[in-house]
């Protein structure tokens, strides 16, 4: 029932997506301590805001994709497709309201902490949500990397500001 991809810009993309997480990881390492640092630290924390709410877009990509061709069966892991979309839109919506809250309610040093820790949570939920529909192996997988990598770059730059 896994269908692979026909091209390799999933990953392509999704690893080059890693080079502004662990670059400004590494340059507010450098720069540790001064102004450049903070704003490094900024640039990593609105690159996360928008990578969070790209995440929650997924779902409803996927719910929206779904309602134009019903699915074969079994693909929805034995979810009903009427819950499964309900499910993919709120949750869709998820992770940007997380994300904004975190990045316009918590105190600017802390955010990035809470943003590596958001990334987690929607990393566990999308596993939770897509595992039983085994035509996303793929990107769950590579999903284990980016969301390790993009947490690593965050919990770095948190340290160094």
């Amino acid at each position: 029932m896994t269908q692979a991809l026909k091209t390799h810009w999933m990953s392509t993309l999704g690893y080059g997506g890693l080079i502004p997480f662990l670059g400004l990881a590494v340059l507010t390492g450098v720069y540790s301590g001064t102004d450049t640092a903070a704003e490094l630290a900024r640039y990593n924390m609105v690159y996360a805001l928008c990578i969070v709410s790209f995440l929650g877009a997924v779902h409803w990509g996927l719910a929206i994709s779904l309602s134009s061709s019903p699915p074969k069966p079994g693909f929805l892991g034995g979810v009903d497709q009427a819950e499964f979309e309900t499910r993919s839109f709120i949750w869709g919506v998820t992770p940007s309201l997380l994300a904004w809250l975190a990045g316009a309610f918590s105190p600017a040093q802390h955010t990035l902490w809470i943003l590596g820790g958001v990334l987690a949570f929607v990393w566990l939920v999308d596993q939770h949500l897509l595992k039983p529909m085994k035509a996303f192996d793929s990107y769950l997988k590579l999903r284990n990397h980016l969301t390790a990598g993009a947490i690593l770059g965050l919990l770095i730059t948190a340290c160094f500001v």
